[in-house]
């Protein structure tokens, strides 16, 4: 079998570097202009990507996307700690029909305490405790996909049958954390079940990839990790019964581009130097899950406790600051990008 390079854009939904609004030549206001976000997805299309993924409110934008693109992958993050399974498999469901099957989920758990006080409650799950609700949710919107046979709408105008009873499967689930009865309404997605995507690479994270993903975003900091977690998250697959080779490892990769290689560390030196402190070090703390804005910009980072925000993003940004001897000031234009 002929292996191939996949490449997934992710972008927030322009860029994920939070100075590049202010790079000489951007486009300030290109987060909430469609044609200015139309320009981009339709050239990531033509470079062949495989996929346009976005944080922004993600149905309303990829809905309209699928319109103005043919074959790119509109991947969605949708959140198994703060929505409804039932609200997700919809969603998921009519993208997908809506993009004649191009939609994928990208199960997030959410890392950022604070988010909770948006939803009516002062108190974020524990981290063990959203991967838990993750993996049911995950068999609840995948059972609800499973609603109806591929071809349980009969739609016979001469008898009048519209869909054939027998074809239809109403889930009844009941378990620890959720209880959603069924059936969805909205017909079997044009995939089947749309991609599923998972983006943690904690312990619990790796393992909900293993056991339900079809693309892990990975983003380990040196060649030697990324061969760890490659080696470790395909490593569990067998023994649940999966095909290694059924889910795809894409690396983090930040590109700045340049025509020698100290040309392209002086951008993107200019372009972490247009984070703003206060944005750099709001966005550091929330990575670190501990508040840091009162120590010293340019001393090094002091003893962070463990998080129950994002395991994996506290240990990278603290082993990069020990590593390296990064001051705070530096931790804080690196937590922009």
């Amino acid at each position: 079998m002929t292996r191939r390079l996949h490449f997934g854009a992710f972008m927030r939904p322009i860029s994920i570097h939070t100075g590049a609004w202010r790079y000489p030549g951007a486009w300030p206001d290109a987060n909430f202009n469609l044609a200015r976000i139309t320009r981009l997805i339709r050239t990531l299309e033509a470079a062949k990507f495989d996929a346009f993924a976005t944080s922004f409110e993600p149905f309303t934008l990829l809905s309209a996307l699928a319109m103005v693109t043919q074959r790119i992958g509109l991947v969605a993050t949708a959140s198994t700690t703060y929505d409804e399974p039932y609200h997700v498999a919809r969603r998921f469901a009519s993208l997908d029909h809506i993009s004649a099957g191009r939609a994928g989920w990208n199960i997030v758990t959410t890392g950022n305490p604070e988010t909770s006080h948006n939803f009516g409650s002062d108190l974020h799950l524990e981290h063990a405790s959203r991967y838990a609700r993750a993996r049911e949710f995950h068999d609840v919107v995948t059972g609800l996909w499973d609603s109806w046979a591929d071809d349980a709408f009969v739609r016979d105008v001469d008898s009048g049958v519209f869909f054939d009873p027998g074809k239809l499967h109403v889930l009844n689930h009941k378990a620890a954390h959720l209880s959603v009865r069924g059936p969805l309404n909205i017909a079997r997605p044009v995939q089947g079940w749309p991609v599923i995507v998972q983006a943690g690479v904690s312990e619990a994270g790796r393992q909900l990839a293993a056991e339900t993903a079809e693309v892990i975003f990975g983003a380990a900091s040196s060649l030697a990790d990324g061969k760890a977690f490659y080696a470790d998250v395909k490593g569990r697959m067998p023994a649940l019964g999966r095909d290694p080779d059924a889910l795809k490892i894409l690396p983090a990769a930040f590109v700045v581009v340049g025509d020698t290689v100290d040309e392209a560390k002086a951008r993107r030196a200019h372009l972490d130097s247009l984070v703003h402190y206060d944005s750099g070090i709001r966005s550091l703390s929330i990575a670190l899950d501990y508040d840091v804005s009162g120590f010293d910009p340019d001393g090094p980072l002091p003893d962070v406790p463990e998080s129950n925000a994002s395991k994996s993003g506290r240990d990278r940004t603290v082993a990069y600051a020990r590593a390296n001897g990064a001051t705070i000031r530096t931790l804080a234009a690196k937590a922009g990008s």
